[in-house]
């Protein structure tokens, strides 16, 4: 069981760079929580814009703003703003998404409720426009789930996304850090969070991920579905084989998937053949191949 005080402070990471024209909503949507004990701890990546200016304008004591310098490593990053933490409570949130005001009150009171879990998450969306949902995490929209979600992460029943995320910074010593050795180390640490620790989803949105051109290049997906790999196979000892055939089916449907709406058609029909070996009864990847092939005629 964790000791917890009443009203115990959340210390914030926002990782960010060149992100001015984002940051100051964000920031703004951690200032009106209904939760006020709180500091955040803005760890630039070496922004080449106004950044740190815009910052300093507001003139809140409760911000911090350290230059890290160009590093490029999200993990790292994120490491920088844990060493630095004094909460009792760990958040994280992106420099261009956004919370509702009240999900940081919201996590707090279920993790005192449940004092022996390690970790909350919770649900929300993707946006484009303000307030216009194009994809919720969860088909749920209410209720809470506690225990174990270490397989249901295998299972791709769980957002993986770390502004979702609320720990208790003891879990660290059990854990670690995140892995600098990896470009996308955010799932591999929820999963070690889970690995060790009970959890609590709240499936309510209350995450609001914004979906724009410079959040994703063709470099950064590629890597990050070998790295999906790369974590399924290490956990393998500790999963039933046929979660790990499941997980990775999908994630090289999903590969494949990524591939052809690049039109990259052969790599995408390479993926959809090494899916079908993880399910030799399934029809779904020889949809996939079919539909890759027809495209080549149109």
């Amino acid at each position: 069981m964790f000791p917890t005080t009443v009203s115990p402070k959340v210390s914030i990471i926002m990782p960010t760079y060149n992100r001015a024209a984002y940051i100051q909503e964000t920031i703004e949507s951690i200032r009106s929580q209904t939760y006020c004990n709180w500091e955040l701890l803005i760890i630039d990546d070496g922004s080449d814009d106004n950044t740190e200016e815009m910052i300093a304008r507001l003139k809140d004591n409760r911000i911090q703003f350290h230059k890290a310098g160009r590093i490029g490593i999200g993990g790292k990053i994120k490491n920088i703003g844990l060493d630095k933490a004094m909460g009792e409570l760990i958040a994280f949130i992106d420099s261009d998404d956004l919370w509702h005001n009240t999900k940081m009150e919201k996590q707090v009171v279920a993790l005192q409720e449940h004092p022996e879990a390690g970790f909350s998450m919770t649900g929300g969306y993707n946006f484009r426009q303000k307030n216009r949902p194009i994809e919720y995490f969860y088909k749920e929209r209410s209720g809470i789930k506690y225990g174990s979600i270490f397989i249901s992460i295998f299972k791709s029943e769980i957002a993986g996304f770390t502004q979702t995320l609320m720990l208790r910074k003891d879990c660290i010593s059990s854990t670690g850090a995140f892995k600098e050795s990896k470009s996308f180390s955010d799932v591999d640490f929820i999963i070690n969070l889970a690995r060790h620790f009970k959890a609590l989803i709240l499936y309510e949105p209350l995450v609001f991920r914004r979906l724009h051109d410079t959040n994703w290049s063709d470099p950064n997906w590629i890597k990050s579905n070998h790295e999906g790999i790369e974590i399924i196979r290490d956990h393998k000892n500790q999963l039933p084989r046929k979660v790990v055939r499941d997980a990775l089916f999908r994630l090289y449907i999903n590969f494949g998937e990524n591939y052809l709406k690049r039109q990259k058609r052969t790599m995408a029909i390479s993926k959809f053949i090494i899916a079908w070996r993880y399910h030799l009864f399934s029809i779904v990847p020889i949809k996939k191949i079919g539909k890759a092939v027809l495209k080549r005629f149109v």
